[in-house]
């Protein structure tokens, strides 16, 4: 799997994550968080190269934020994949 598969397979399983992270269960909303933070530590695993290790906290604490880094991450592997053609 490239690193760009990679970064869209964790989008969608977040996407699919995030109502559940914001129920009204709180056991919904607990093992949602299980499989966030298992999202988010695969992204850093596979991807902490490029970006800051700090911002691990950030993204374990706001899902958003996490979203917003995934794309810049993918962004920035396609800007890096067209200079180098």
């Amino acid at each position: 799997m490239t690193p760009i598969e990679s970064i869209y397979e964790i989008e969608a399983d977040l996407h699919d994550l995030q109502p559940y992270l914001h129920s009204k269960s709180a056991w919904v909303t607990k093992r949602a968080q299980g499989k966030y933070e298992q999202l988010v530590n695969r992204y850093f695993n596979e991807h902490g190269r490029i970006v800051n290790s700090e911002q691990h906290a950030d993204c374990l604490h706001d899902d958003k934020y996490f979203l917003s880094l995934l794309e810049s991450t993918r962004k920035s592997y396609y800007f890096d994949c067209k200079c180098s053609l």
